[in-house]
């Protein structure tokens, strides 16, 4: 098990479609990749991301061994993002995801987003 997790959740526009570039660019960094559809685990010598794409946002969440590893992985997993996107996130939040299981998505959206979904479900 890994001693550093973490989890963020970025939105965009067209993450579905951008998540496929942000993947492409991660293989080339990590030694391993697992490809589940929208889900993909890349496998690093010292920690691993497993990120998923949604409608709008795509939930990252990393483990590491190290906190320099789990801050390397985050930093190649945002530049790919800032690469690919052409409107970059105005910012990524990571929070701790401590040993527990995946978050509920709604947990790790900003406020502002859970609300807007909220709104758009009938």
């Amino acid at each position: 098990m890994y001693e550093h997790l973490s989890e963020c959740c970025v939105f965009l526009p067209d993450s579905v479609g951008l998540f496929d570039g942000v993947s492409l660019q991660v293989a080339q960094l990590c030694e391993t990749t697992i490809d589940n559809g929208l889900e993909k685990i890349f496998l690093f010598i010292d920690g691993e991301v497993v990120a998923k794409a949604f409608d709008r946002w795509i939930l990252m969440r990393v483990g590491a061994t190290n906190l320099i590893a789990s801050h390397a992985i985050r930093i190649a997993l945002e530049a790919s993002i800032f690469d690919v996107a052409a409107f970059a996130p105005e910012e990524f939040v990571w929070r701790s995801a401590d040993q527990a299981p995946p978050a509920p998505i709604e947990s790790v959206l900003p406020p502002k987003i859970v609300e807007l979904n909220a709104k758009t479900r009938v």
